[in-house]
């Protein structure tokens, strides 16, 4: 994947996409301890730039503030996404929606069978935005979440 990939115009404006490094990761925690009520620490982040079946996307705008981010895995034909956060002010702007569009354009030139991924079971806005994508509910993952929550297991079919 290229270090910096310049994906046009959102609602935010002009976003550029790049790998998440190690420099990165401060940032990162900080939407990440704003987006989720149970967040990853600061290894989990660190292991993600050395881990060899590990991608992301970081989203910044043209002053270079971490908008969102996405992680994935690529193991064999799947591609399974790990994390997708937005800054809560930068939200409906279409900044996730571009980076999870990168990722099924990525496992498509890859070829890759499917993207698949979990989501909480009360996050509507995130399960309406993968469904305009075309992921589909394929199965329910009890208590997934620490505080108990249900996870729906999602999927992207990528055959032709």
């Amino acid at each position: 994947m290229a270090s910096r990939l310049d994906d046009g115009r959102t609602k935010a404006g002009r976003i550029t996409l790049h790998p998440l490094r190690r420099k990165d990761v401060p940032e990162v925690m900080e939407i990440e301890r704003l987006c989720f009520p149970d967040p990853w620490d600061k290894s989990a982040f660190e292991r993600e730039t050395t881990n060899t079946f590990s991608r992301s996307l970081l989203a910044r705008d043209s002053e270079g503030r971490l908008l969102g981010y996405t992680i994935f895995w690529v193991a064999g034909p799947e591609y399974h996404v790990l994390n997708v956060a937005t800054r809560p002010e930068a939200r409906r702007l279409g900044i996730a929606r571009l980076m999870m569009n990168r990722v099924i354009d990525e496992a498509r030139r890859e070829h890759s069978d499917f993207v698949a991924l979990e989501v909480r079971k009360s996050n509507v806005a995130a399960k309406g935005l993968y469904v305009d994508l075309g992921f589909k509910v394929i199965g329910v993952r009890p208590r997934y979440y620490r505080d108990g929550e249900d996870a729906e297991v999602m999927l992207v079919r990528l055959g032709t």
